[in-house]
């Protein structure tokens, strides 16, 4: 089982890609927190209807609540990152998917496999599910995904994809 938190849902969604979730994993499950983020708090947003209609996305509690107020307790995590974390740990996830540096650190601390939305493209291209990263990294970038001129060159990079750097 694949654990997400909510920005790989809302960025990928944002350009019409959330499948490529789907097509990699077969199956996500997310915590309460990321879908009340997502679908209810989220409602008329990019990711709300995709996610709310999805049925390869299934909406997991968590068990140990204490253990996300702990977590919670760090100023640095969200409530959804705090659930995925735990959820993670709790259903012994195959990989938890987190964006946030932080919340990547304090899961890899923690003994969880880790990746990141740029890393299931990469496993995507690998597997031939989609041919190419390029366009999909432009597309996040023109939706207001962050992504840093070394971080697209390294990602287009890791996809050999290097000579088509911009």
């Amino acid at each position: 089982m694949i654990v997400s938190n909510s920005t790989p849902l809302i960025e990928l969604s944002k350009i019409q890609r959330l499948e490529v979730l789907r097509d990699v994993y077969g199956a996500l499950v997310i915590p309460k927190a990321v879908y009340t983020e997502v679908v209810i708090d989220g409602a008329g947003k990019p990711g709300a209807d995709a996610v709310k209609g999805a049925p390869w996305i299934h909406t997991h509690a968590v068990t140990h609540p204490s253990q996300v107020q702990s977590l919670y307790a760090r100023p640095s995590l969200d409530l959804g990152e705090c659930e995925a974390i735990v959820l993670a740990e709790e259903i012994s996830a195959a990989q938890v998917i987190l964006d946030d540096r932080v919340a990547r650190e304090v899961a890899v601390a923690r003994g969880l496999p880790v990746i990141g939305t740029f890393g299931v493209l990469l496993v995507a291209k690998a597997a031939g599910i989609i041919p190419t990263v390029k366009p999909i990294l432009t597309a996040l970038r023109a939706h207001g995904t962050r992504i840093s001129q070394p971080l697209y060159r390294l990602i287009l990079t890791a996809a050999r994809e290097a000579g088509d750097a911009a």
